[in-house]
């Protein structure tokens, strides 16, 4: 079918053995304002397409970042020498798997295991560009990480070793909680350790995400949930704009005039995390960066943020993120 239209093969790594990494002044300036610090590059730029792929090593996570213009009809050959669970996140657009039998939809992600070798031929029409977001998670990490997050347990069930394979039968919808902390990432400007630390977090905190939306996904999406969508959008992004400060959920219920309960399932269904762990993440983040970037006086960010000591503060920090910024 795509034999002639699609006739200029383009290798496309999902993993690599060996780092072999680009120096960024080695990346042309149009790229430039795309490049993380704590990133490897790889860069490949011809008459039929650029690719600019980012990797990110934190242990246990390797994550990939691919950015591909077409400026001819290419056919990607996926390939990997070592098995792998991936979570893939597609934008900008969307890519077909023939012989897999679906498409890559633009905003949807899914979760996969893939064995060693050649994966898909995926054919990529002239001037469609596109953004795929992936972390890659070897077999053994995979198992200690699920001693550690045991809600993680759900990814890995029904994966044979030698069987490349779709996890969740069908893709979901990237929420708002994931699109934030892929932006995070692809915006971080931290450097060494701190740099490492607060990516992994992240990763964790998507990986976390994805596992609850996919155990929720055989609930039914209920028809509160859809009617107040607009409403817990717009506590998603207040809560957002607003991180120093803690709220109660009657109190946020009664600030939108909804139902508590509506309101805690709905936030759930929306958003595959509870209000509570919401509001956690989006403080730990913030107080992680001000310490780290010593923007204000420890002190100060205490008063704010609102708690009773440095002490209690620095606590929390280190709870979520498993060191302090250096």
């Amino acid at each position: 079918m795509h034999s002639t239209l699609f006739n200029v093969n383009k290798s496309l790594p999902i993993e690599r053995n060996k780092p072999g990494y680009l120096p960024a002044e080695n990346i042309p300036s149009e790229y430039r304002d795309l490049l993380i610090p704590a990133a490897g590059l790889y860069f490949r730029q011809d008459a039929e397409c650029d690719i600019l792929s980012q990797h990110l090593v934190l242990d246990p996570y390797s994550v990939w970042l691919h950015d591909i213009l077409a400026k001819d009809n290419i056919l990607l050959r996926t390939h990997t020498p070592l098995p792998v669970f991936i979570l893939q996140f597609m934008f900008e657009d969307s890519l077909p798997l023939p012989r897999a039998g679906f498409t890559l939809e633009e905003r949807e992600c899914s979760c996969f295991y893939l064995h060693p070798g050649p994966l898909h031929r995926i054919p990529m029409s002239s001037d469609k560009k596109i953004f795929s977001f992936h972390i890659n998670i070897q077999p053994m990490a995979m198992a200690n990480l699920v001693r550690q997050y045991p809600a993680l347990q759900c990814l890995m069930t029904g994966v044979h070793p030698n069987v490349t394979s779709r996890i969740n039968t069908r893709p979901y919808h990237i929420n708002a909680v994931s699109d934030m902390l892929i932006r995070k990432i692809m915006t971080c400007r931290y450097t060494g350790n701190n740099a490492k630390v607060f990516l992994r977090r992240c990763v964790t905190d998507i990986m976390l995400n994805f596992a609850s939306q996919h155990t929720d996904s055989r609930q039914p999406f209920l028809f509160s949930s859809m009617v107040h969508a607009a409403t817990l959008n717009n506590i998603f992004s207040f809560l957002a704009d607003h991180p120093h400060k803690t709220h109660s959920l009657p109190e946020l219920a009664y600030m939108y005039d909804l139902p508590l309960d509506e309101f805690h399932h709905g936030f759930r269904q929306h958003f595959a995390m509870p209000v509570p762990e919401y509001m956690h993440m989006l403080k730990m983040m913030m107080i992680w960066h001000l310490v780290q970037t010593n923007s204000f006086p420890i002190k100060d960010v205490v008063v704010v943020t609102g708690y009773k000591s440095q002490e209690d503060m620095l606590a929390d920090l280190e709870n979520y993120y498993g060191t302090l910024p250096e």
